[in-house]
């Protein structure tokens, strides 16, 4: 009777979350864009994503400081001429400006499960323009680690970045983003 009574209280107490501090590192996680055209559009990403993240619990759950970065010199979208107008100073300017950051903070209910929806709230800066945004987030935690997938969308014209053109392709305003992020423990430094 006391290891059913055990059982179900360990079934039954609620989950915690790993605390401390995590990193992003590169390869392990991917950041996609779609930018829709009047031909179809095209999609670009990067795996050059980095930064950290401190995990903790507060009252009434887990709150998650976040500072990432994304190497936006390594975007591809399979076209190479496309990708030089990219990080040219009309566009991204990455010569000037080679990252794309995110500062924020992300919440998480105080028994989480396995599984849980988070909200990561903070600034998005692309091309040193840095505007408020929302990302619903998917969390899965195994041992140690965390995995998130999330989407936003945002405008080109928010970050003062002119709507694609050429010829007769004509983008829209709108870019969906789509990124899958991997943290593992921070290792201390030597």
């Amino acid at each position: 009777m006391r290891l059913l009574a055990a059982l179900a209280a360990f079934l039954l107490a609620p989950a915690t979350l790993p605390v401390g501090a995590f990193a992003l590192r590169p390869p392990e996680s991917l950041v996609r864009f779609i930018v829709r055209d009047n031909r179809g559009g095209f999609v670009g990403e990067t795996r050059e994503v980095s930064g950290t993240v401190v995990v903790r619990q507060g009252e009434g759950g887990y709150v998650a400081e976040v500072a990432a970065q994304v190497d936006a010199r390594t975007i591809r979208t399979g076209v190479a001429l496309r990708d030089a107008q990219m990080r040219s100073p009309g566009y991204l300017h990455t010569a000037a400006h080679p990252f794309i950051t995110f500062s924020g903070t992300a919440l998480a209910p105080a028994a989480a499960p396995p599984q849980f929806p988070a909200l990561l709230r903070g600034q998005l800066t692309v091309r040193g323009v840095t505007r408020e945004v929302e990302v619903p987030l998917n969390v899965t935690v195994q041992g140690n680690t965390y995995t998130a997938e999330g989407a936003l969308v945002v405008r080109f014209t928010d970050f003062g970045l002119p709507v694609p053109r050429f010829l007769f392709f004509v983008a829209e305003d709108a870019v969906h983003i789509t990124l899958q992020v991997r943290l593992h423990p921070r290792e201390p430094s030597s």
